[in-house]
């Protein structure tokens, strides 16, 4: 009869130890949970007529290269009107009977680089010629710049002098996209998209660093609208495979070593909307940080998937069903500085940059409205 009555309080016992000792891990996951930063003002750059930008990224000196693309609208031209003194309809001109003048303003796609330092100050503007419109930039440490477009890829010297231009279409047999660049001391490897939609695949080639020597190592990954971020660290490539809400690791030869994450709404350490994470950058200490479309949330992870904690999140318009919202929304370029107290965070919809600020870091309040 006593050992029918000790059950339920040993049960008692057991259950508030297990309590006890889990309180230390939840406070930590608690801990990791609360945002270590806090968003201040943007970055705002001049663009000119329909300008906006289209990617970024960091260089050796902590600036940011912001490849921009606007429409330069040529000045009328004036054309002789006839003996008659008249223009015939549709050939433009400031003579008496002239129908149209739209034929003289022809739209004119101009592309460059800006290079923008932390606080907002244009540095310089490298133009971008022979039809290289910036999709993706990635900056070594030894000052060398790659720029990828539609069909072309670049190197640049740390001052925007190009060294090289290479023209894709032989390679693949069409005019691919570039979808992500990452560089390792020896190789440059580059994803190539095909298709603008949810399920695009990419394909993975590894170039020497002179971008000669092309080899597919990576097949048939799946990055929305033909983004592929791409990274490397300790002898792996690290792939953002955003459409299945996961990071794959390769090595340098293209071979799986391993992948992580998942799409979870619920779950913080999880990826959340359509596409996630769709970008990420290493900041100091190896961590890699991630960004998710759509929600605006920045998070840290080991490189093999341990989650680290939320670093904030920025203003986006909010999204987790796909919508027409998710094809402008679903691009969103991360950079971290050297000692991680800023993180920028491009705005593909409202051209600006937006800063995350560690808080410890902060000189007044202010709340993002």
């Amino acid at each position: 009869m006593n050992n029918r009555y000790q059950a339920p309080g040993l049960i008692i016992a057991l259950v508030l130890t297990m309590v006890a000792a889990s309180r230390p891990a939840a406070a930590q996951i608690l801990k990791a949970d609360i945002a270590t930063h806090i968003e201040i003002d943007p970055i705002k750059v001049t663009l000119g007529n329909q300008g906006s930008i289209t990617t970024m990224a960091m260089n050796a000196d902590g600036n940011l290269l912001l490849g921009v693309s606007w429409i330069e609208v040529p000045k009328p031209v004036r054309r002789p009107a006839g003996r008659d003194g008249t223009v015939p309809p549709g050939a433009g001109g400031y003579g008496p009977g002239s129908a149209t003048l739209a034929d003289q303003y022809v739209d004119r796609h101009k592309y460059a680089v800006k290079v923008v330092s932390p606080q907002g100050q244009l540095l310089a503007t490298w133009p971008m010629t022979d039809g290289l419109a910036p999709k993706v930039i990635h900056a070594v440490d030894d000052g060398t710049v790659y720029v990828g477009g539609h069909g072309e890829l670049a190197i640049f010297d740390a001052h925007g002098k190009r060294q090289k231009i290479l023209h894709t279409d032989p390679i693949l047999g069409m005019k691919p996209l570039t979808s992500g660049i990452a560089v390792s001391d020896q190789y440059v490897f580059i994803a190539f998209g095909m298709g603008n939609s949810l399920r695009a695949t990419q394909e993975i080639y590894r170039f020497d660093r002179n971008l000669d020597n092309p080899k597919r190592i990576v097949d048939r990954q799946y990055g929305c609208c033909a983004h592929l971020d791409l990274d490397v660290a300790n002898g792996e490539l690290l792939v953002a495979e955003n459409s299945r809400h996961r990071v794959n690791r390769f090595d340098f030869d293209g071979n799986l070593l391993g992948r992580w994450g998942k799409r979870d709404r619920t779950n913080i350490t999880g990826f959340a909307a359509c596409c996630n994470p769709v970008c990420f950058d290493f900041g100091p200490g190896e961590v890699l940080y991630t960004a998710e479309s759509g929600i605006g949330r920045i998070k840290r992870y080991s490189q093999t998937g341990e989650y680290l904690g939320v670093v904030g999140y920025v203003d986006t318009t909010v999204f987790d069903r796909g919508s027409r919202l998710a094809l402008a929304s679903c691009y969103i370029p991360v950079e971290v500085n050297r000692d991680g107290s800023r993180v920028y965070i491009m705005d593909v919809r409202a051209y600006v940059i937006r800063v995350l600020a560690l808080k410890s870091d902060r000189k007044e309040p202010r709340t993002i409205k």
